[in-house]
């Protein structure tokens, strides 16, 4: 028995409209977080959202993206941008230091039920 059982369908149905692959669906559950277990940051993870506004109506006003994912490179200026895409290690590492917080499926579903974002979800 898959982990992803755990996930509703609609839950599993957004993540694979977002392009997240079967495999990694199966090992996610509902304390699996969006970017420090999925790695989504960035467009990718905006794109996530974006998403959850568009196809699913969710009203994501109160979502504030910068205390969850960092931006695409953590950079601020475009000689770090440019080294960042070279070495996309170095861009991980420098990510690594910020504190973000969890955002779990267990949330996105919530979310995707309720059909907004509420301010203190994530607390």
């Amino acid at each position: 028995m898959s982990m992803a059982n755990e996930l509703s369908i609609e839950l599993r149905e957004y993540l694979k409209r977002c392009g997240l692959s079967e495999r990694m669906i199966a090992r996610c559950n509902g304390n699996t977080r969006m970017y420090h277990d999925l790695g989504l940051y960035g467009d990718i993870a905006e794109a996530y959202m974006e998403e959850l506004a568009d196809h699913y109506h969710v009203d994501l006003s109160g979502f504030e993206f910068d205390k969850f994912f960092p931006p695409e490179f953590a950079g601020k200026n475009a000689l770090l941008g440019a080294l960042f895409s070279i070495l996309p290690f170095a861009g991980y590492l420098a990510r690594q230091h910020n504190e973000y917080l969890p955002l779990t499926l267990k949330m996105m579903e919530n979310v995707m039920r309720t059909k907004q974002w509420r301010a203190g979800a994530h607390e």
